[in-house]
């Protein structure tokens, strides 16, 4: 696990909002992403806790979707960025979309929580994925054995595009 005394040594520091008055001019990015280094330190504050509450594992509201955060935060400090995709990617089809639009209670759960400020969860996983997207880590799983079933799930599109992209990996 990361370094063992990095949340003792290492304050919070968490991404910065661009100004309002460039904002309003465009749809782009509004946040400003931290560099490697920077999100390299962060994630060496993810503590050996034991039991991390940051999942939400037998009841304990931590991640509702179930990533691996201690997982993914020691292979970012060890600069293993590939395969720290790979794992956010094992239990979130889309964590572009979830890094961004969750209130990350992952990070209210946060062991360090406790007496300090916590992990800098939200701004890790938004790193992990925006480098993958950069390197072209993550690339379209297309299921060779095509049905032509549709899928009739007809709430809002994250839900029906996750469940026909689970739907696929499951039948291939």
């Amino acid at each position: 696990m990361g370094k063992v005394t990095g949340f003792l040594e290492i304050d919070r520091q968490d991404r910065k909002y661009r100004p309002a008055s460039d904002r309003i001019r465009n749809f782009k990015e509004f946040i400003v992403p931290l560099p490697e280094e920077v999100i390299r330190d962060q994630a060496s504050r993810c503590m050996e806790c034991g039991i991390p509450f940051c999942h939400d594992m037998k009841g304990l509201k931590g991640c509702p979707v179930n990533n691996q955060i201690p997982d993914w935060n020691d292979l970012v400090y060890r600069g293993e960025w590939e395969q720290a995709s790979k794992d956010l990617h094992s239990t979130n089809n889309f964590p572009e979309f979830t890094g961004r639009i969750c209130p990350a209670p992952c990070e209210a759960s946060c062991t360090l929580n406790i007496v300090d400020s916590p992990v800098t969860i939200k701004s890790i996983e938004c790193s992990i994925v925006d480098k993958a997207w950069d390197n072209g880590w993550i690339k379209p799983q297309i299921n060779q054995n095509r049905t032509n079933k549709k899928n009739r799930n007809n709430w809002v599109w994250p839900s029906r595009a996750c469940s026909c992209s689970t739907i696929s990996q499951s039948r291939s």
